[in-house]
């Protein structure tokens, strides 16, 4: 696929801020790398070529084989963020690590001709447990079920009160994903 030349000259202008000498040795690599995934993952492309040739240049620092199937893998990546921990915060180092994986997963992908996995997306917080209101709610509409479902969502109600939950209204469970609970009002229906 043919890049505009918009993405195509920022691509081929990045250098790093104070770039080490090291930088002419993977800038190639992290280029082509940036290049074959940027129409693959929804990133901005100076931001997606800041983190790979961070990467890059660790990995070259840290003596790996200049390749981006060595770069790449799940335990240098984890190391590589790790690393950093220290240097930015905790929400960065997970950004570069899941910027990383789904660079990874493209470019493998888009190797073997195939097309990219669905991107998945959880909340970084979870939903708080079910008020004793709510799940009075649920605990009528189970009982409004035919038979065997009826039985089913009370034992699934009742399955919330296993050890080290709280036994008061409340529970400790997070909430269903909204889908999840829609699909329960739908067999209520």
């Amino acid at each position: 696929m043919a890049l505009d030349p918009d993405t195509s000259a920022k691509i081929t202008r990045y250098r790093p801020k104070d770039a080490p000498p090291t930088w002419d040795k993977v800038a190639p690599l992290v280029r082509s790398v940036v290049a074959a995934v940027v129409t693959a993952v929804p990133y901005d492309v100076e931001r997606l070529l800041h983190v790979t040739a961070s990467l890059a240049l660790w990995a070259e620092g840290t003596g790996l084989e200049q390749a981006p199937d060595a770069w790449l893998r799940n335990e240098v990546i984890d190391a590589f963020v790790l690393s950093r921990a220290g240097d930015i915060e905790a929400s960065s180092v997970r950004t570069y690590r899941t910027w990383l994986l789904r660079v990874r997963d493209a470019l493998a992908w888009s190797e073997r001709g195939e097309a990219a996995p669905a991107r998945l997306h959880a909340e970084p917080q979870p939903h708080q447990p079910y008020t004793t209101a709510e799940l009075a709610g649920l605990r009528h509409w189970a009982t409004q079920l035919p038979r065997q479902q009826g039985r089913d969502a009370l034992a699934l109600l009742g399955a919330r009160r296993r050890p080290g939950t709280r036994p008061e209204g409340g529970g400790g469970q997070p909430r269903p994903s909204s889908a999840a609970h829609s699909s329960a009002r739908s067999l209520a229906a």
